[in-house]
């Protein structure tokens, strides 16, 4: 009997090692969307532990299969040209084999050139509408086919013009120049305007989830997202979003770029632009696959060319930029590694505003300078007026996400961000004597940790975790004269010149705890509730930092409450120079509590309705130039506070007839934003402290179809009233008025947000003209409207009731593909060349010094221009 035990004990685990060893087998069919069989895919395999990857390919009636596998997790991605790739994660440790069903769907020309493979896991990927339908946020996707809509010369600004609610506006037309974006109202990043908006900085931006708004300053500059190849998508989530996901700016909202991702298969893409105003940009992407259980993406480009903006004497106000993008990927059976640099760097000339009318401002050769006079996009001669603005960033970022069990996963983000800010002025026959050129040179390194672990149980997602981010910003510049000794590179002051070199120690923590109930599963109850800290230490070092013409005398006074005295009149003389840092006060520090709750409930398969409320504190993002301390009194310093609700539903069908894989959605939110910072700053150099609190009122809706699988449509619409609901001119609030006597401020109640369209809308159609699974020909149509918005009133120092023109631009392009693997498009912006100004104020009259004033200044937007493109895909 015992030998019988023996022998049959023998017997089974011979067969389990055997199995062990390699015995798992994977099998399946791949069909087309009608179920007929697809040939000769490519079918990969992949180990998600070892790395390790078996290829076969599908037969003649679209089977395939991979024997001898270890038991362990695997990705399958079955992939052929003209087709989306499919991918499924599939388990062998409980099982010995497994069937895979794999349905494709056609490509579009838009899909098969530019998302270049299936993305590994582990990585970013984009969310799918399955995604968004489940999500109980209002969110807002746009794929390549909404980015290509923005031109092949775009940067990151224009993108975000394609969502619900997006107003975007600058002095350029590439990704090279500066922009400001608005979504519902509540703005981010600085183009050279005067002011007007709400508080400054109000909106979160991530580059592949880490945040890249400078800490300090509030601001995030647009020209760091110079090239549009190295985007994989864009997200919008509208107001705070959870407690788990938020950043310290994310007041109204947060836009996520997600660049290119390592993907599963090798292959290299390159782009070649050429266009009006002689733009020219080349790009490139190349993913190496996986290799020994790694895999890495790097990609970069490099453009430039002028502006539609130039002067009498030929000068084309040119800009440039580049960008590159690393990033390797390591998965392994718990979890993943990763590691990514992304650099940039892009500068352009900023040319004037320029008046509607004539104002008496004189070009050099007489000409009266305005759009009536001059011409519409006309620009004063590089004589007269010069600036290079040049904008830097690089970022370092590594995260790893740990499953610790089953149900637990440990997940953490470290990061090093550095940017600078490089402004050159030659010349400025406007500026303030003793002021001509400028030499503004500040710089910011910061460097933070996310960290967030969850836990799975039967009714609830928990998850608890926080960051920590700090941030050394100075804010260094020089305005100076040459003829007066003063010097930018050697940091020399002369008499009658306006400098500051502050010192900004900025501190911001949070932590955040959130469970996400399900008492079944169609319910998602999320309420969550986060801590957040900000402290800011300041120092001023101007007299340590710069050089000084024999016979400076600074003025060392608190930048806020300007004085005709100062304590070192009386061993110097009064003062000369302008410092334009602050020595009241050098430290603060705040913190609050904020509460959310979210809802989401799937009516139906196909529906989501959802709501939602959310509290968020902002630390107040004065320091585009000198940094906080510069325009806040930090005795009366708080932060500001936004509450946002919102209400909405989402519909996603996938194979209904027409309404194929289509997802459409509305969603009305209310916003009541306190406590801003709104501080300004005249054209004499004078600040002017401001505050206020606003509301808004509006409905976001988007709608996207896939009617068949040559054919694309997208739509995104936006109705929106605001108001300010006080205002206050002279001081930052109502404490810090009240604390003067006499009382320096002027109180306006019920003033319109300055612009805030009041309606946008925007939308396109794509249509591909295939031959054999292959599309030959895609034309693409887009449209964008901009409603009216109320101007800022630079005499009053507060928004107005005046309105600039509502306008609407049209786009058209075409891309052909001769031979696979090469593509030709032809892109024309601003189809009907049509002239309007994407920014106007009324002026005081200060900037060019007229003796009139209540005019209005502007920057145009792009006439037409036409772009050609090749790209190969290898």
């Amino acid at each position: 009997m015992r030998k019988i035990v023996g022998l049959c004990a023998a017997v089974f685990c011979s067969v389990f090692l055997v199995w062990a060893a390699g015995q798992g087998t994977i099998s399946g069919k791949t069909v087309d969307e009608s179920g007929s069989a697809i040939a000769s895919a490519s079918v990969s395999i992949s180990d998600l532990t070892s790395g390790a990857v078996v290829r076969v390919t599908t037969g003649a009636d679209g089977s395939f299969v991979a024997n001898n596998l270890k038991p362990d997790r695997y990705l399958v991605t079955v992939e052929k040209t003209g087709f989306e790739a499919f991918t499924q994660q599939v388990s062998l440790t409980t099982q010995q084999s497994v069937t895979v069903n794999a349905k494709m769907s056609i490509a579009t020309l838009a899909q098969s050139v530019v998302v270049r493979g299936t993305v590994v896991p582990g990585a970013r990927p984009m969310p799918t509408r399955t995604d968004v339908l489940l999500s109980n946020q209002s969110v807002r996707v746009l794929d390549r086919k909404q980015l290509d809509a923005a031109g092949p010369v775009a940067g990151g600004a224009q993108m975000i013009a394609f969502t619900p609610g997006a107003n975007v506006f600058g002095y350029g037309e590439t990704g090279a120049t500066k922009y400001t974006i608005q979504l519902n109202g509540i703005h981010q990043g600085w183009a050279g305007e005067n002011t007007g908006f709400t508080a400054p900085g109000s909106l979160g931006v991530t580059f592949d989830g880490v945040p890249i708004s400078d800490v300090a300053t509030g601001l995030w500059q647009s020209g760091t997202m110079p090239q549009n190849i190295l985007m994989q998508n864009l997200s919008v989530t509208y107001g705070p979003g959870s407690a788990a996901d938020r950043w310290y700016d994310n007041i109204g909202g947060q836009v996520e770029f997600t660049p290119i991702q390592p993907t599963v298969s090798r292959h290299v893409s390159v782009a070649a632009t050429y266009g009006s105003y002689n733009q020219k940009n080349i790009a490139f992407v190349a993913n190496t696959g996986g290799f020994h259980g790694w895999s890495t993406v790097i990609g970069g480009g490099v453009g430039s060319g002028d502006s539609f903006r130039q002067a009498s004497d030929g000068f084309k106000n040119h800009s440039s930029d580049g960008a590159a993008f690393i990033k390797t990927i390591r998965m392994f059976s718990a979890g993943s590694f990763e590691l990514g640099s992304y650099y940039a760097k892009s500068g352009g000339y900023r040319p004037q505003v320029i008046p509607l009318t004539p104002q008496g401002i004189l070009e050099p050769n007489g000409q009266q300078y305005s759009q009536s006079t001059s011409g519409f996009y006309n620009t004063m001669p590089f004589n007269a007026y010069n600036k290079y603005d040049t904008n830097e960033m690089w970022i370092l970022y590594g995260r790893e996400n740990l499953l610790l069990n089953s149900t637990t996963t440990l997940s953490n983000m470290t990061w090093f961000m550095h940017i600078r800010r490089f402004h050159r002025r030659l010349a400025d026959i406007f500026a303030s004597p003793g002021q001509i050129d400028e030499w503004n040179n500040p710089y910011s390194d910061a460097f933070g940790d996310q960290i967030s672990l969850s836990k799975v149980l039967r009714l609830n997602t928990f998850s608890l975790g926080g960051y920590f981010i700090h941030e050394l910003y100075n804010t260094r510049n020089n305005f100076f004269d040459p003829t007066m000794g003063g010097n930018g590179a050697t940091a020399t002051v002369n008499i009658g010149a306006r400098i500051r070199s502050g010192y900004f120690d900025q501190d911001d923590v949070a932590f955040f705890a959130e469970d996400d109930f399900h008492p079944i599963p169609k319910l998602h109850i999320t309420p969550g509730v986060r801590w957040v800290g900000f402290r800011t230490g300041y120092s001023d070092q101007a007299q340590h930092d710069f050089n000084f013409v024999p016979g400076v005398v600074l003025s060392t006074h608190c930048a806020l409450f300007p004085t005709t005295s100062d304590p070192y009149s009386n061993l110097f003389g009064p003062p000369n120079t302008t410092d334009a840092g602050s020595i009241c006060g050098g430290h603060s520090t705040r913190s609050d509590v904020e509460p959310s709750v979210n809802v989401g409930y799937m009516a139906l398969p196909w529906l989501t309705v959802y709501g939602g409320y959310s509290t968020e504190f902002h630390s107040p993002s004065l320091g585009g130039g000198g940094g906080m301390f510069q325009k806040v009194d930090p005795n009366f310093y708080s932060l500001a506070k936004s509450t946002y609700s919102q209400v909405g539903f989402k519909m996603h069908f996938q194979d209904g007839p027409v309404l194929k894989n289509m997802i459409v959605g509305l969603a009305y939110y209310h916003i009541d934003y306190t406590n801003q910072e709104i501080d300004f700053e005249t054209a004499g150099h004078v600040q002017v402290a401001g505050g206020g609190s606003s509301t808004y009122h509006g409905v976001n809706a988007y709608f996207d179809d896939d009617p068949l699988a040559n054919l694309h449509f997208f739509l995104n619409i936006n109705g929106e009233t605001s108001k300010f609901t006080n205002y206050i001119v002279g001081g930052p609030s109502v404490a810090a008025c009240q604390a003067q006597t006499p009382n320096p401020c002027t109180f306006y109640n019920n003033l319109p947000v300055s612009y805030v369209p009041n309606a946008t809308f925007n939308g396109g159609i794509y249509y591909g003209i295939s031959h054999n699974d292959h599309v030959l020909v895609e034309p693409r149509f887009t449209v964008i409207y901009e409603g009216s918005q109320h101007l800022f009133n630079n005499l009053t120092g507060a928004p107005d009731t005046a309105t600039m023109p509502s306008y609407t631009t049209a786009n058209l392009s075409f891309t052909a593909s001769p031979v696979k693997f090469v593509n030709l498009s032809l892109s024309v912006q601003n189809l009907f060349n049509k002239k309007y100004n994407n920014y106007e104020y009324i002026s005081s009259g200060g900037y060019f010094g007229t003796t009139t004033n209540g005019y209005i200044l502007a920057y145009p937007g792009a006439p037409l221009s036409t772009y050609g493109t090749v790209s190969f895909q290898f």
